[in-house]
């Protein structure tokens, strides 16, 4: 921890002292324009330009030629050759501070990520008589007994030995509701205690827990995903060597073919490759990144690099985990069946005022959904992992799931709707009283994130680890989309690099633990952020800070307005200078026409690219589905 402290220090001090060189160098230049001493530029390029020139040496000693450091220091060389000093100047400070953008943008949005993340358990209570200590989770031992209160995590997989609770275990197994646990019963590592306090024997390692195998899966998955290269840095390994040859060649051409003197061939040749400097792709490309980066930021998205928005725009197929990405964690009362005898009113009644004794999900919304008065409600005894047991208004009231009602020997049929909803019983003075049937509720943007994809002409997926009743149910208010059922998280990943990957591109999104290897080996992984995805937070490409699913629509527009832009500025800086190579090698350019060329198109595309910032997000779609327009 004191070491990343040290880093982050080390940063901060590094950004500080680039940006007041780049302040510095930035006043020079302004006082050698105003006051016409175009010698007092060069110290704002030797100042501006000392980490180019050293970065490209590095370069040079590696035999790596061409790249964009390379690029501007011929470049702008070319320009001083010339006694172009305040453009040189210029060139190289707007480059630089370009640069100082993009990477503190980038280092801002890893920062914000590195806050979200809760880290796992690293440590847990071990009970050792009538002492207690705290130790590493590495150092438990099988057969350890370890303490968890509430809210903690189960440091590793172990057996109850003590106590009873709820614990959450949907960021593990995709599972909305908790589980109540007592003794004798199993827990795994990273579960969350809701309720209670638990004594918890420890059976495994945590090298060999649950947890620990989900991380192996996510590490495996890593090593056959590839890092996507920069564009620029591409485009640079072709553009460099042809316009230094170019230059050369011209200067033959012009001097034995057109007969002309050396000294007029060499100054042709020279603002061609003033011309040629690719300032303007060199800085606006990035700059589109750091615009598209601060973009999505804005609208609660942090992505940890901006070579994922090329990914992001390539995308084909967009895989949904269910539950905490598509769907609320909490469910919503969808019906009330009342049995022969009672009226909808009475059994909602008794049975909110019975909910009261429990602290479950489902009772929670049981006792929200009606004005209850708490001096109702006697004797309330909540039996976990079956319902609850009290009187109200005078009436005994029996309030669970279907074992509990046989248990309690309250008669009562079998309800239809349990293989698609969550259902509740109800038994008054033991006479079977009514059903209570429960649903997952969709997310307010689900529908409209999936409709907006679907019309983009992406293919969606959602895949779940629950029941297949539930994520039908769930897929029926979304419209058509596939869905997979009752997956371990190697099922997904086996699911993914079988058959969803080899149709095109894939994004994953996802929430949990059990969607880590999924969205490590998709080919970009998308996390919702929510309490207990560490894991799926560490290994995602990009951080969906609001946990909205609209907020992937707004993702993949970001991302293909920044393509197009870029696309732009490509046109706009390769055409005007194709055009103005050939008015200098004909003789019909001038250096200031040269530096227009230049300096002028780099500005322009600045300005385009930053104009992405202020751009709505509601692209207009081709009718093919594979384009969008630029409408603002």
């Amino acid at each position: 921890m004191e070491s990343c402290e040290v880093c982050h220090v080390d940063h901060k001090e590094r950004r500080s002292s680039t940006l007041f060189l780049l302040i510095l160098s930035g006043s020079s230049l302004l006082v050698s324009l105003l006051m016409g001493k175009p010698q007092i530029s060069l110290f704002a390029y030797l100042l501006s330009g000392f980490e180019v020139f050293k970065k490209t040496i590095k370069n040079f000693a590696r035999l790596k030629f061409f790249d964009e450091n390379s690029l501007m220091s011929i470049a702008t060389l070319g320009a001083l050759f010339l006694g172009e000093f305040p453009e040189a100047a210029t060139v190289m400070v707007l480059y630089r501070f370009g640069e100082f953008i993009e990477h503190y943008t980038i280092d801002r949005s890893r920062r914000e990520m590195k806050k979200l993340l809760t880290e796992s358990p690293r440590y847990a209570w071990r009970l050792k008589q009538d002492s207690i200590e705290q130790v590493h989770v590495d150092e438990l031992m099988v057969g350890d007994v370890v303490l968890v209160r509430l809210g903690e995590k189960v440091p590793s997989d172990g057996i109850v030995v003590e106590g009873s609770a709820q614990i959450n275990v949907s960021h593990l197994t995709g599972e909305p509701l908790p589980q109540a646990v007592t003794v004798g019963e199993n827990v795994y590592a990273g579960s969350i205690v809701e309720n209670g306090t638990l004594k918890v024997k420890i059976s495994k390692r945590y090298r060999d827990s649950s947890m620990a195998r989900v991380v192996e899966l996510v590490q495996k998955a890593q090593e056959r995903k590839t890092k996507a290269e920069r564009f620029i840095t591409k485009f640079a390994r072709y553009y460099t060597p042809a316009v230094v040859i170019g230059a050369v060649v011209l200067i033959f051409v012009l001097r034995f073919v057109f007969a002309l003197n050396f000294s007029e061939s060499l100054y042709r040749s020279l603002i061609l490759l003033v011309i040629s400097c690719p300032c303007a792709l060199v800085l606006s490309v990035p700059l589109t990144y750091v615009a598209a980066l601060g973009k999505a930021s804005r609208k609660g998205i942090f992505l940890k690099g901006a070579q994922y928005l090329d990914a992001i725009a390539d995308v084909e197929n967009v895989v949904f985990d269910k539950t905490g990405t598509l769907t609320e964690t909490t469910l919503e009362l969808a019906s009330v069946e009342p049995q022969e005898g009672f009226s909808r009113d009475e059994v909602l009644f008794l049975a909110a005022h019975a909910a009261l004794g429990s602290n479950h999900p489902l009772s929670r919304t049981l006792s929200e959904s009606f004005k209850v008065n708490a001096s109702l409600l006697k004797d309330s005894k909540e039996i976990p992992g079956l319902g609850v047991k009290a009187v109200v208004a005078d009436r005994l009231v029996h309030l669970g799931n279907d074992r509990f009602l046989h248990e309690e020997h309250v008669e009562h049929p079998k309800s239809v709707c349990e293989a698609k909803a969550k259902v509740v019983h109800l038994g008054v003075d033991g006479q079977y009283a009514g059903t209570f049937v429960f649903k997952e509720k969709l997310k307010n943007t689900a529908q409209e994130t999936v409709k907006k994809l679907r019309q983009a002409g992406l293919k969606v997926y959602v895949m779940s680890g629950d029941s297949e009743g539930a994520v039908k149910e769930v897929t029926e208010n979304l419209g058509q989309v596939q869905y997979f059922a009752n997956l371990r998280p190697e099922d997904k990943l086996a699911l993914l690099e079988e058959r969803i990957m080899k149709d095109g591109t894939t994004m994953f999104v996802g929430d949990g633990v059990n969607d880590a290897p999924a969205l490590s080996r998709s080919n970009v992984g998308v996390a919702m952020n929510s309490l207990g995805n560490d894991s799926a937070i560490e290994i995602a490409d990009a951080v969906l800070m609001n946990a909205e699913p609209i907020q992937v629509w707004h993702l993949f527009t970001i991302s293909k307005r920044t393509r197009w832009i870029v696309l732009q500025n490509i046109v706009l800086a390769i055409g005007t200078k194709v055009a103005f190579m050939i008015l200098a090698a004909m003789g019909k350019a001038t250096m200031w026409q040269g530096v227009f060329a230049d300096t002028g198109v780099m500005i322009l595309c600045t300005f385009n690219a930053f104009r992405l910032l202020f751009s709505s997000l509601s692209p207009s779609v081709s009718k093919s589905g594979t384009g969008m327009k630029d409408n603002f």
